[in-house]
């Protein structure tokens, strides 16, 4: 059954908890048992979730893609808590998270999946790499070099057209050669 953040911490701000004799930490078996944690969630499953968190932190701005590491801390623990409790977070995720931090809960409860959440921030680490590759400085040069190469190709089919519609000789006078108009159709077919 879904708890709510604020439900689950009340109720576990209610109860006792002690190290029994045969050395069994009830505080875990509690959180176990009320969360009904999955230790561990399907690769797909931890995909998506990266996918995710990828896709809402990265923004491009001027060409360059920007990540918000820390808004991205946060959906890490959030989702990584979704997938393998009951727990449900409220429209205030922020908040919830405070309240879990604030009552110690927050390490108990990833302590309990730590493993499949380690592997979540590998998958994340590689993907965030993966997607800023883009920034990397021989890339946005190369891309700012095509987009002159392509506005300077546009400049010579311009002057191409123009030239091949022009009567030279009366354009450049009696003293133009045949053979110099030869030369310039050469340079503007090398310059293409």
């Amino acid at each position: 059954m879904k708890k709510t953040i604020k439900e689950f911490c009340d109720a576990y701000k209610a109860k006792r908890f002690m190290i029994s004799k045969n050395g069994v930490d009830e505080k875990s078996e509690y959180l176990r048992k009320e969360l009904e944690i999955k230790t561990y969630i399907p690769f797909r499953e931890k995909r998506r979730i990266v996918e995710m968190i990828v896709s809402q932190n990265i923004k491009e701005v001027d060409g360059i893609k920007k990540y918000d590491d820390i808004n991205s801390y946060v959906s890490l623990i959030v989702t990584s808590i979704v997938a393998h409790t009951n727990l449900e977070f409220g429209k205030d995720v922020v908040a919830d998270y405070d309240l879990l931090a604030e009552s110690g809960l927050l390490p108990q409860i990833i302590a309990e999946f730590q493993s499949s959440h380690e592997e979540i921030g590998i998958l994340l680490k590689m993907a965030i790499t993966a997607e800023l590759e883009d920034n990397n400085v021989n890339v946005l040069v190369g891309r700012f070099l095509d987009s002159v190469l392509k506005k300077l190709d546009n400049v010579v089919d311009g002057v191409k057209e123009l030239v091949g519609n022009a009567d030279l000789k009366e354009l450049l006078g009696m003293n133009f050669k045949e053979e110099d108009l030869v030369q310039l159709k050469g340079l503007l077919n090398r310059m293409k």
